[in-house]
């Protein structure tokens, strides 16, 4: 009987190699996801307010936060633990599905007060049928994780992208048919049902009746950091969303939604390719502190190289998308544009940070900074928006707040050298070198896509015209850039070997 590597004690597989394999799978679910979250995000622009979209917006922004519970961060502990037995296993298990459970029983009578901090009475069904969710993920959460402990990224490109499709497809029916925001949260709910049904149909792992308390305590001790850390990252990654509804209204807040869509979510879905890929091959080389230096900062020009793609292509086609709507008050959102991509790029690279961190076997240390960039956000980010909504120029509200939040990066870049050097060999300089191939190809792709840009109202059917003859100058760019410039073929960035 073939060994499980899901119970091995050491890494052996190459661990470049294991990542490129990440890359690959993960990458082609990226792209689905991308395709059919932009086109659900056009029907929900074509048949939605922006009003109905604030308010999914409100609903799902909360939910996420609770979400970060998901099994108490168990799973997590799963997937960094360097030894793992079948027993421990099982015990995890139940002990996460039941966590799920006393989530929702605690979390529901926390919709009434949602509702009443935002005065909209249609956030309770909204914030209560997105609970719904929380069991179903805990229960889903460690078969899933026995997959990654495999390695076995084309299964979770399978799920995650069949999963995507079918909730893609239920969203734009529900749109169409008029169900406004309730589209956005049923689809949601929905995503926890097939995520489970795909965790243990491709993990093939079943839960025995087995259980014992001192099986799972590492995990939960581990998986509690985890899920402080996690809470406060989805509360900083949803607090500014919570902000604008608050500040500037559920109509503002979807033209925001919109915009920040468009602009942030390519660059962080590559992120989610790159670190669901890198992170157990961190975990194993946790111990190793030559060889986990060279593969994160090898990871961190890779995740500037692929922020910028998308990044580089937007900052031209956004008017040319928005343009296409039907309703006119989406163009709103173009102005924002610019800056959210600036924001996107940056996140990217810094986001990886705190999964080293965690994989390295300290979640602490992502709750200090997390913490620190939550009160940071809310004394610099908030303080402006409020600022210049109240006594300024309101029209410049959203533009002022992002780019108080770029400032505050180098703060945080600052701090995260300086925690790094406990795991690895880093300096400033080096996080700045790191970011060269990435600039490099949005200033390249910029100077050929300019003269484009400002002859496109002279093209027939402006639009559409420009939007494709911008796609395939990105294209172009970035084989050129790849080749004379990295001196590499876009081959050999997800180079994938056979497995040994």
């Amino acid at each position: 009987m073939a060994k499980d590597l899901a119970y091995e004690k050491e890494l052996s597989v190459d661990p470049k190699k294991s990542i490129r394999k990440g890359f690959v799978w993960l990458g082609i679910a990226s792209v689905i996801s991308q395709i059919l979250s932009a086109v659900t995000m056009i029907i929900a622009m074509i048949f939605m307010t922006k009003e109905e979209i604030g308010v999914a917006t409100l609903a799902l922004s909360f939910i996420a936060i609770v979400e970060s519970f998901n099994a108490l961060g168990t799973h997590q502990g799963i997937l960094q633990a360097k030894t793992l037995t079948p027993d421990e296993t099982h015990s995890t298990f139940w002990f996460a599905s039941f966590f799920g459970l006393i989530i929702l029983v605690l979390t529901i009578p926390f919709a009434w007060l949602v509702a009443w901090i935002y005065n909209n009475d249609a956030l309770v069904p909204l914030f209560i049928t997105s609970m719904i969710k929380m069991p179903i993920v805990c229960i889903a959460a460690v078969p899933f994780q026995m997959i990654n402990r495999r390695f076995e990224y084309q299964k979770i490109s399978a799920v995650n992208t069949l999963t995507i499709l079918t909730c893609s497809i239920l969203k734009i029916l529900l749109a169409i048919l008029g169900f406004g925001a309730w589209a956005f949260v049923i689809s949601d709910t929905s995503y926890g049902v097939g995520t489970l049904i795909g965790a243990f149909v491709c993990s093939k792992y079943r839960p025995k009746m087995h259980f014992k308390w001192s099986e799972c305590v590492r995990f939960v001790k581990f998986g509690i950091k985890m899920c402080l850390s996690t809470c406060v990252n989805q509360f900083n990654k949803n607090l500014h969303f919570l902000v604008v509804g608050k500040l500037l209204g559920e109509g503002v807040l979807g033209i925001y939604k919109i915009a920040y869509e468009l602009a942030m979510t390519p660059a962080l879905s590559l992120f989610v390719v790159v670190t669901r890929s890198s992170f157990p091959v961190f975990s194993r080389l946790q111990d190793k502190r030559d060889e986990l230096s060279k593969l994160f900062l090898w990871n961190q020009k890779n995740i500037a190289i692929l922020a910028a793609i998308p990044a580089a292509a937007i900052l031209f086609i956004a008017i040319d998308i928005f343009g296409l709507m039907p309703r006119e008050e989406w163009l709103a959102a173009t102005p924002v544009i610019p800056f959210l991509l600036v924001l996107s790029f940056f996140r990217s690279i810094l986001l990886a940070y705190p999964d080293l961190y965690r994989a390295s076997g300290r979640p602490d240390y992502p709750i200090y900074t997390e913490v620190l960039e939550a009160v940071l956000f809310v004394l610099v980010c908030a303080g402006s928006l409020y600022l210049c909504n109240t006594y300024w120029n309101s029209a410049y509200a959203i533009e002022t707040m992002i780019s108080s939040w770029v400032a505050l990066h180098l703060v945080y870049f600052i701090i995260h050298c300086r925690i790094s050097q406990n795991f690895i060999d880093n300096s400033l300089k080096k996080i700045v070198l790191n970011m060269f191939p990435g600039l490099g190809y949005i200033l390249f792709a910029s100077v050929l896509s300019i003269p484009l840009y400002l002859f496109r109202d002279s093209l027939p059917w402006t639009n559409w015209t420009h939007l494709i003859a911008e796609l395939l100058v990105i294209v172009i760019s970035l084989l050129l850039y790849s080749k004379y410039i990295l001196k590499v073929s876009l081959k050999d960035l997800v180079k994938k070997k056979k497995d040994s």
